[in-house]
């Protein structure tokens, strides 16, 4: 491309008509103004004749493919997630892989516990019934004792439990050893949870409680001798109030 310069019009131009002036191309006659300074008049000329049209920038291919190869993982995992359901619930995964609880029955528990007493010798199992409970609410505390000595007294006891409550009954099955043949038992519906028998500012029980035998004292607990009671393989049945 050629350039026609005014040389006239720039001997004779200001300062700032020198800042701007015509240049004219002879293939299409349009005019362009380009701003340029004095010392720079040449060099801009050169570098204006020379310049050839911006090249357009090409995507590279990641750019055009990057869209398509996620769209494909996002395939792949939907894929995945969908054989693993469909292996679930046709039951192709082996019942060690995925790990569930046990449901034991109280005669294994009981079995094991026999297992386990080791130096205890044989056991005996008895079942305990609870009746009178005012609601479903808190534990059942229960305690066995088979000698005066710390009647009354959970730390002293044979063995102690807590069992949960359903329409205010609650049964249960203790593991003793199996030359005992008489016991006696004390419960008290721990309604708070608080692991202790709550009062009253007089002393007096606020939580209803029962022993073996229907023993009741009058002014205080019964004695071990009032609460014991024969082992005879039948529920033994425990009244609070």
């Amino acid at each position: 491309m050629s350039i026609r310069i005014n040389f006239e019009y720039l001997r004779t131009a200001t300062r700032d008509q020198l800042r701007r002036f015509s240049v004219h191309t002879i293939a299409n006659r349009k005019p362009r103004h380009i701003l340029l300074n004095r010392s720079g008049l040449a060099r801009g000329y050169t570098e204006l004749s020379n310049q050839s049209p911006p090249k357009s920038v090409q995507p590279s291919r990641w750019q055009e493919n990057h869209g398509n190869f996620l769209l494909a993982v996002s395939g792949l995992i939907v894929l995945f997630g969908s054989a693993v359901l469909a292996c679930r619930q046709a039951k192709l995964i082996p019942d060690k892989i995925i790990p569930r609880f046990a449901v034991r029955d109280d005669e294994e528990v009981l079995a094991q516990q026999a297992a386990e007493a080791g130096d205890f010798g044989p056991r005996q199992t008895i079942e305990v019934k609870v009746l009178g409970a005012a609601s479903d609410v808190g534990k059942m505390k229960l305690a066995v004792y088979v000698s005066p000595e710390g009647f009354n007294d959970p730390a002293q006891a044979l063995g102690t439990d807590n069992w949960v409550i359903r329409d205010g009954v609650c049964v249960g099955k203790f593991g003793l050893p199996a030359e005992l043949t008489k016991l006696a038992i004390a419960a008290y519906h721990d309604a708070n949870e608080n692991g202790v028998l709550d009062r009253n500012a007089f002393g007096i029980p606020s939580e209803r409680y029962g022993f073996s035998g229907g023993a009741r004292g009058v002014t205080g607990p019964p004695t071990f001798e009032e609460a014991q009671v024969e082992i005879t393989g039948a529920p033994i049945e425990i009244s609070i109030r």
